[in-house]
C-alpha cells in the first residue's frame, strides 16, 4: 500500500488508543471491533480505513482521519442527522489539535484552547 492509503492507515494505527475513547465514549466499541477483526481476516487496509473514518464521522469527529481543516480554520459544520459535539481547539486557529474531553491551554500561545460546537 502506497500513497495516501499507506498514510491513513498510519494515522489510524498512531491514533488507534484515541479512536477507541471515542468509540467507547459513543458506546459503539462493538462497530470498531467489527472493522478491525474484518481487517485482520482480510488484510484489506483500505476497506478499514474507510470504514473507521465513516464511523468517526458518524461519531462526531468531522474530519474523521484526515489531516486537513476548512481553510478558515473553523471545524466545518456536520449538518443533519450528526450528533452535535463539543471539541477545543487551537485558540488562534493555527493547528489541527482537537481535544474532545476536557478544555486545557496551547503553550505555544500561551491560551486556554477554544471551545467549538460541530
Amino acid at each position: 500500500m502506497t500513497g495516501d492509503g499507506s498514510i491513513r492507515l498510519a494515522r489510524l494505527c498512531e491514533q488507534l488508543a484515541a479512536i477507541r475513547r471515542v468509540a467507547e465514549h459513543r458506546g459503539e466499541q462493538t462497530a470498531l471491533d467489527a472493522a478491525l477483526t474484518a481487517f485482520r481476516a482480510s488484510g484489506d487496509a483500505r476497506r478499514l480505513s474507510d470504514t473507521v473514518d465513516e464511523l468517526l464521522r458518524s461519531w462526531g469527529v468531522a474530519r474523521g482521519l484526515g489531516e486537513q481543516r476548512s481553510p478558515g480554520g473553523v471545524l466545518p459544520h456536520l449538518g443533519g442527522g450528526h450528533p452535535v459535539e463539543e471539541a477545543w481547539v487551537c485558540p488562534v486557529g493555527r493547528c489541527d489539535r482537537v481535544v474532545l474531553d476536557g478544555g486545557g491551554s496551547c503553550d505555544l500561545f500561551a491560551a486556554p484552547l477554544r471551545l467549538v460546537r460541530l
